[in-house]
Formats: structure tokens, sequence, C-alpha cells
């Protein structure tokens, strides 16, 4: 990737921005600007498709143009091109006058996608019209709606959670003279935790299930999910294995665990954007199949994902898993004894900590006592 010299840069952006929280209320926001042709959409199920390296290269070949703001200017002029930049459903050519050359370097974070070179703007603009999906344009003209009913109006008529937290992070969303910037990392989380209650209620409403055991696999550059559908009411056990040697356990001999439980009127125990993304498939496979049902979750990450890209390949890795055809078990034990020859830690030591295994079996003696 050659870094521009000039002050000027013109490039397509995929489109996509970041507003940050350092310094908040007054943070830096701005577009990024690709330098390379854009063979990829802005499409994260499209991207769970492609290698690590080239996803690497991918984000690295794009400029960080920022500026800072605070966050209640919503209607600066440059949030104005940044804003329809970034709602376009296809990418857009922008112009960008630098301060100073961009810094050549690429930062990795668990939550957002990797971030290439960065360079402090003059101004932005777009240099071609953007094209805006109907639903999205007109949710961002209603100022008589909140934020969260504007989310959930954008979801209910097909547009992905990864854009709606776009949306939503450049002060798109909410009631007039309430709209502000949100940093990204915030919006992300928030998006997918706002849908994923909505669901929610929708899903607890729903018949019980009463098949087979389902069990549910995919990877992704050494992350592999795992979900087991169990019958029962809903419930949701998210156990994340980072195995040794891996991305944050380089020094450690053994694998680190965390395991997030949402049941009865609790959500989630404690804020996780990966957990949050892993509930939203979930609860999408449950509406699809109009039942409630109670469910193991589980993301193994091995050190072949020696970068993170990005909370998008949680959520679409275990979208990817339930999209598949599973395996099917008379019993839960059956289930989790294959699943014990399959992952490459101590299972039953990890399970032997689960309130959702307990909780069922006691409700499946109770079942058929009463049956």
């Amino acid at each position: 990737m050659n870094i521009p010299r000039s002050h000027l840069v013109e490039g397509p952006s995929p489109p996509s921005a970041l507003v940050g929280e350092k310094g908040y209320p007054k943070v830096s926001v701005g577009p990024m600007v690709s330098l390379e042709e854009l063979d990829l959409p802005e499409r994260p199920n499209l991207w769970i498709k492609k290698p690590l390296d080239y996803m690497i290269s991918r984000f690295s070949s794009q400029i960080y143009t920022h500026f800072r703001l605070d966050v209640r200017r919503v209607d600066e002029p440059q949030i104005e091109e940044i804003r329809w930049a970034l709602l376009s459903e296809a990418p857009v050519e922008m112009e960008a006058k630098l301060r100073r050359p961009p810094i050549p370097r690429i930062s990795f974070d668990g939550l957002l996608a990797p971030l290439g070179p960065t360079a402090p703007v003059e101004r932005v603009k777009l240099a071609e019209e953007p094209k805006v999906p109907v639903s999205i344009e007109k949710s961002v003209y209603d100022k008589d709606l909140s934020a969260v009913e504007g989310v959930i109006e954008l979801y209910e008529k097909g547009i992905d959670v990864y854009a709606i937290s776009k949306v939503l992070s450049l002060g798109s969303l909410g009631i007039r003279g309430r709209r502000k910037l949100v940093p990204t990392r915030w919006a992300v989380t928030a998006v997918d935790s706002m849908v994923g209650n909505w669901l929610r209620r929708i899903v607890e409403q729903m018949p019980l299930y009463a098949g087979n055991v389902s069990l549910y696999q995919s990877s992704y550059e050494g992350n592999r999910y795992f979900v087991v559908i169990v019958p029962g009411p809903y419930m949701l056990e998210i156990v994340e294995v980072w195995l040794p040697k891996g991305l944050w356990t380089q020094s450690s001999r053994e694998a680190h665990v965390l395991i997030n439980r949402e049941h009865a009127r609790m959500g989630l125990e404690y804020m996780d954007g990966g957990h949050y993304a892993m509930r939203i498939a979930v609860l999408e496979k449950l509406r699809s199949m109009g039942r409630q049902a109670s469910v193991l979750a589980i993301r193994e990450v091995g050190p072949e994902y020696y970068a993170p890209v990005g909370v998008w390949q949680v959520r679409e890795g275990m979208r990817m898993a339930l999209s598949t055809e599973p395996l099917r078990f008379d019993e839960l034990d059956d289930a989790l004894k294959f699943l014990d020859n399959r992952v490459r830690f101590d299972l039953a030591r990890i399970l032997r900590r689960s309130h959702l295994l307990r909780f069922l079996r006691r409700w499946t003696s109770l079942e058929k006592f009463l049956g």
C-alpha cells in the first residue's frame, strides 16, 4: 500500500466511518477513504467467507480521516457530508483535505474492525451522489421517533444490525433536539442489545420447542462455534474459551474461560459486545423456528486467530453455524459427549459450572414426572 504524501486524498468510502470515545463528549469522527479499488461490499455476511489476511489487508488500505467535534453538533456541514456517505448502500467517492500526511499503521481491537492509517482532516466532501435506501432515509428524517424505535423499525424492514449501528453512530436516529453522535464501539453493542431485547420478548411468547436436541457448528480462522438447542423454556448460556498461546493468552498455559447467562427476567449478566452478538444470532434462529428453547452457545478461539477483525465475525460466525443442517440427538448427554470429542478444551470441567445444564436436568425430570 502506498501512503499518499499529498494532503489531498480522493477515493471511495466503503462506506464506513468511525466515531471515537476518547475525550467524550468531544470526540474524533470521520470517514474511511480507501486507497484501493473496493472489490467487496460493506457486508459482513460476505466478509466471513474471506480469509483473515484478506480482511486485514482490506481494512489497512483505508485511511481514517478525522476531526474533533462535540457529540451534540450533529447538524454540522461536515457531519452531513459523512452521514449521507455512510448511509449509502454502495461505495461513494469522497475527497479529503488532510492537515498532514497519514500515519502509516494498523491497530487492532476486539470489538471494532482494524484501523489503518490515520490523519486529521480540514474538510471532507462527497464527490458523487450517495445511494441511500428509502427505509433508512425515512428514519433519518423522522425526528418524532425515539432511537430505540428507529433501530427496531429499520431491523423490521430488513436492514442488518451492522448497517443500523452506523446510522445510530452518526446521530441519525432519535427525537429532534436529542440526537447525538454515538461512539462506534457503543453503537455496535447498543444495537445488538436493543434488537436482542426486542427479539427476546417475541421468542418468549412462542410455544416451547419439543424436537430433538440439535447441534450446529461453524468455523472461521481459528474461531469455532457450537450451538446446542434443547427442548425447554428460553434460556441462553454462552461459553467463550480462549485456548493457550492465542491472541490474548500468549503467556498462559491454561484456557481463559468466560461464561455469561440470560434466563427468567435477567438479561446477560455482564456487558460484553461479543456475547450480545452471539445472542442476537441465537434469537434470530429461534424466531425463525417459531419456538422458544434452551440454548448452549460456545465460541472456542484458537491461536490461529492471530489478529482480531471485529465483533462482526462473532455475529456472522454464529449466524453461519445456525444456517447449517444440525446434527440431531435423542438426549442432551449424547450431544454433549459428541461435543466433548470435538472441542480442544476440557468441556466437562467447564460444564460443571453450567446453570443451564443443572436447570435442564431438573426440568426434564419434572416434565417426565408430570407426563
